[in-house]
């Protein structure tokens, strides 16, 4: 056993009153209180112990992603090189105080493969929810870009048209280990030559009942508001980007239970590159979301961290903050807490407490810190509700990091032992 002594203690939710003693018994939190029993300790003296951050929307292969070369995706390097960018990826995130990732499409099965590997120690990485290729429709936005070129091998997108083409597409990332099927229901989010539909609703309701027949969970990426009360309509569990999300959307995502991953900050980008306007992405766009968020929030909506990371801002931003670089997945918190309306702490259940509920089924818990939870945990040197930015700055702020009960990253100050001595 572990005991983590004299912490404030952010539980996924809230900062608990006063400190606390935590006790780790395996890979599982045993307790949570002013009387932690027998085990070895260490005194946190007052620094932060909160749930491992989890982001929810992430391409593990995406690394200097050049998006407007017009390259298809998945195939712009060989899949050995891209599942070495996925094995840095795993790096990035745990030095970053990301101990899980909810993936959002990837080629060649990185997210499953990198799962494996993780769990049979041959490399260390964060919790996976792994998801398997776009699923996408012959002619749909992302089967436009250099025609003449098409697939020969899978990339990152898998081609089908009607509801048996694409439940029979749906299978396939699920045989290979996927826990999610990502959909590409309609354009928009930065995506040139808006559209409003990529797919029939009888296709996406075959996914949708493939992929829940089989105990996976089903992703879209989604812009418009018809198309996204569609989607919570037919049972997809989580909507990447929702750029026309509004009261009604709101209202029936928490009828639903529905998932909504915002990821702003790539809109966000788009203006400080200059290119928006070729993207279609309107200032009253990205201004709707931005308001919708605390609406969405009160209204009981589960939000998520989580962005379109693969570093393709690097030529133009000094500072991409979707580079895949250690501490640019924890400027989200910040960026969002700037927001009117959005309380340090709800932001925070974004990256743990809501996340965790994604990232493991039930009767599994992850993202709190509660008994019986599984051990995922980081050690911050200062107050992350009081100051968000701690979390971008993980060189200075993040003492420790614990993935399963194991301490794979300690910075924690030789004084901090001396109770366990």
């Amino acid at each position: 056993m572990l005991t983590l002594r004299n912490a404030r203690v952010f539980d996924g939710w809230s900062m608990l009153p006063g400190r606390r003693d935590v006790t780790i018994d395996g890979n599982r939190i045993a307790s949570v209180g002013s009387d932690a029993g027998d085990g070895d300790g260490v005194d946190l003296e007052g620094m932060t112990l909160m749930p491992g951050l989890i982001t929810c929307h992430l391409h593990p292969d995406f690394y200097k992603f050049d998006i407007f070369a017009g390259e298809k995706p998945g195939k712009e390097l060989p899949p050995g090189v891209m599942m070495a960018i996925g094995v840095r990826t795993c790096r990035v995130l745990l030095e970053s105080g990301f101990t899980g990732y909810v993936g959002a499409a990837c080629a060649h099965d990185i997210d499953a493969q990198l799962k494996m590997a993780i769990a049979q120690d041959i490399i260390p990485g964060p919790r996976i929810r792994a998801c398997g290729h776009h699923l996408g429709t012959t002619g749909d936005m992302n089967n436009r870009s250099r025609w003449w070129k098409p697939y020969e091998t899978p990339g990152l997108d898998l081609l089908a048209d009607g509801p048996e083409g694409l439940r029979a597409l749906g299978d396939q990332p699920i045989a290979r280990a996927a826990e999610t099927s990502k959909i590409v229901a309609s354009a928009g989010h930065g995506i040139p030559g808006r559209i409003a539909r990529n797919m029939a609703r009888d296709e996406i309701a075959s996914v949708v009942t493939t992929a829940h027949e089989r105990g996976a969970k089903v992703r879209a990426h989604v812009a418009d508001k018809e198309m996204i009360l569609e989607c919570i309509e037919l049972g997809v569990d989580i909507l990447d980007h929702g750029d026309e999300i509004d009261e009604e959307c709101s209202e029936a995502m928490v009828g639903a239970g529905t998932f909504w991953v915002p990821s702003l900050v790539y809109l966000w980008s788009l203006f400080e590159v200059g290119y928006a306007e070729r993207f279609g992405v309107t200032r009253a766009i990205y201004d709707h979301v931005r308001t919708m968020l605390p609406v969405a929030q009160q209204a009981g909506v589960r939000i998520l961290i989580g962005d379109d990371y693969s570093g393709v801002f690097r030529t133009m931003l000094d500072d991409d903050p979707l580079d895949h670089e250690v501490g640019n997945y924890g400027r989200e918190f910040a960026y969002y807490g700037e927001i009117d309306g959005l309380a340090p702490a709800d932001i925070l259940s974004w990256g743990t407490g809501n996340a965790g509920q994604l990232l493991v089924d039930p009767p599994a818990t992850v993202g709190v810190v509660e008994p019986g939870a599984l051990a995922d945990l980081i050690v911050v040197d200062g107050d992350p509700v009081a100051d968000l930015s701690l979390l971008a700055r993980p060189d200075d702020a993040l003492k420790a990091v614990i993935r399963d009960g194991v301490m794979v990253i300690d910075r924690l100050p030789p004084r901090a032992r001396r109770a366990a001595a």
